[in-house]
């Protein structure tokens, strides 16, 4: 069947303007599913959507006349990969909690957006905000649905909810006794976020919380995640230390954020037991292990980082991930980017790396990136693998990320919702197009 094979990035650009379908073929599909890998294969897109995927000899034989073919060799095509904890409107510098006291809504929301643009240049399609200032991220969440800046699809909780001098207080999700609680919850949820986040233990950027105590008792817990269910919304709550888990693991919470099972301070001691409890009630867990690999790396070398001493070492933070998987809990990729030197640049490719570190094959750790931290987000029937019907976020690297995980650094192209924002490694945005698209009659 002859196509019209596309060489141009300008040629690739202008499928942006057409709802026809065309091809992407490369020397393997990692389909995010199942373990599924497709050699030499390549997927039909149209309309936004993954009309196909398959081996090119398949491919070929069903697509019309004509059809926009785009040649990939020597590269990889998987799904778009999913952050689901970050913080966009944070520095990811040294101190965090200083630059967000710093700083005005506005420049929070810039900030914002210079992280979903380097978020989307690493090759993440979507991501959560999982605790901004105010509404900025929510606003920077309908900037990007709008294509006024660019970046990932961007799912937000707003505020988190945290007790007086709790963890993050500082962005204004505070929240004492269970009528104020109700009250923010239902703030929150009138003020259209994606997801309810709820702080139930201390945290490292906040020396006036306790990691290892329960920040909210089981009845306000709950009282948040019926109000947040009955609204259609997930909840998820970050927890670090073992009586916040175990707490959590009786409320009907969706997903726990960093989940690291501390028992005093910078000791580390895994609950079996609590996990399994994990696994049956169907609680995800994101271990954030980039969140501070960087941080304990520059504190190691002797520089001052907005670290706790006695913080929990990373060997020891992937050995927890891996007895949570063992004991059938779902843990996906959350990365915590935007924390204290996790720079959305790298933290997904590092969170990837380290989990293959911890045990995971490399197409495990895809797939935890994928279709797992879909799911987790509730959105694996639009996102997170590459079949037929689902919305074409799609990846391209070069080199073999099923060999060696490090190449999704290597980020050749991306597509959202089938149209290609970033293309040669840099965003089709940038890209002048040729001729400069005003007619001759309309220059004075």
């Amino acid at each position: 069947m002859p196509v019209r094979t596309l060489a141009l990035s300008e040629d690739v650009a202008d499928l942006a303007r057409s709802p026809a379908p065309f091809v992407i073929a490369a020397e393997r599909v990692v389909t995010g599913a199942g373990g599924v890998v497709h050699p030499a294969a390549a997927v039909v897109i149209g309309e936004g959507r993954i009309l196909a995927v398959g081996p090119v000899s398949q491919v070929l034989a069903s697509v019309g006349e004509g059809t926009p073919w785009i040649d990939l060799p020597g590269c990889t095509i998987l799904p778009g990969l999913i952050d689901s904890h970050v913080h966009l409107t944070f520095s990811a510098g040294p101190f965090i909690a200083r630059d967000l006291l710093a700083d005005d809504q506005t420049a929070l929301l810039l900030r914002g957006v210079v992280n979903a643009r380097q978020a989307l240049m690493a090759g993440v399609t979507t991501v959560r905000d999982l605790g901004s200032s105010g509404d900025v991220a929510l606003r920077l969440r309908d900037a990007v649905a709008r294509g006024l800046v660019p970046g990932p699809r961007i799912l937000a909780s707003g505020r988190p909810i945290t007790i007086p001098d709790g963890h993050l207080h500082y962005l204004g999700g505070v929240a004492n006794g269970m009528v104020e609680i109700l009250a923010l919850t239902e703030e929150l949820i009138g003020q259209g976020v994606d997801v309810v986040k709820i702080i139930a233990t201390g945290g490292n950027s906040t020396p006036t919380s306790d990691p290892l105590e329960p920040a909210f008792t089981l009845e306000e817990v709950r009282a948040i995640v019926d109000a947040a269910h009955r609204a259609g919304l997930p909840v998820t709550a970050h927890a670090r230390g073992v009586k916040g888990i175990a707490l959590l693991a009786e409320s009907g919470i969706d997903q726990i954020e960093h989940c690291r099972m501390e028992v005093a301070p910078g000791t580390w001691r895994f609950d079996e037991a609590l996990a399994r409890r994990l696994a049956e009630s169907g609680v995800s867990a994101a271990p954030t292990l980039a969140a501070s690999f960087r941080a304990l790396q520059r504190q190691a070398a002797g520089d001052e980082v907005g670290v706790r001493a006695g913080a929990i070492p990373i060997p020891i933070r992937q050995e927890n991930a891996r007895l949570l998987r063992e004991a059938g809990v779902r843990v996906v990729v959350g990365t915590d980017a935007g924390a204290c030197l996790a720079r959305f640049d790298e933290a997904v490719h590092l969170e990837l790396e380290l989990l293959v570190e911890a045990g995971w094959s490399p197409v495990e750790a895809i797939e935890a990136g994928t279709l797992g931290a879909a799911s987790a987000i509730r959105r694996a029937d639009e996102l997170g693998s590459i079949e037929a019907g689902k919305l074409a976020d799609v990846l391209v690297v070069r080199g073999d990320p099923t060999v060696d995980i490090s190449s999704v650094r290597e980020v050749e192209q991306v597509y959202l919702g089938g149209r290609p924002v970033m293309l040669n490694g840099n965003l089709s945005c940038d890209r002048r197009p040729t001729p400069w698209p005003w007619p001759r009659s309309e220059i004075r």
